[in-house]
């Protein structure tokens, strides 16, 4: 019998978040996606909200609005892939290490079943910092 292997949790960084970021958990195995890399580099904070949603993706993210983003999307029942709010004060080369950490748990949590998907990333608000 072929065992069932819960869905992966994939990301989404938008412009703010340090490359050095992206490779460190891509070394770890995981799905990071940034948007430079599918032509969004200049997209606005709700492009990123809505590409990263159409593609399944949790968003990570630097920008203070997101949590306002989060609450509108909750009223007007629109569904999002997760929401990762990185705190301003990671914002230096001794943050990138505390990122990686706090998103590979968030990986760790569903890749061994210990959450879903569904219950603990969709519609999501996480701060990690």
């Amino acid at each position: 019998m072929a065992s069932t292997k819960p869905p992966q949790l994939k990301f989404y960084f938008d412009t703010h978040i340090a490359k050095a970021v992206a490779v460190q958990l891509r070394l770890k195995g995981m799905d990071v996606m940034r948007c430079e890399e599918v032509g969004m580099a200049e997209a606005s904070d709700i492009e990123h909200l809505e590409y990263a949603a159409m593609e399944g993706r949790a968003i990570v993210s630097m920008d203070k609005h997101f949590p306002q983003w989060h609450q509108r999307w909750q009223f007007e029942g629109k569904t999002h892939a997760g929401i990762f709010r990185i705190q301003n004060h990671l914002q230096s080369d001794e943050g990138i290490g505390a990122i990686v950490r706090q998103l590979f748990e968030y990986h760790q949590l569903i890749a061994t079943g210990a959450g879903t998907i569904e219950d603990d990333i969709i519609n999501r608000l996480y701060f990690i910092g």
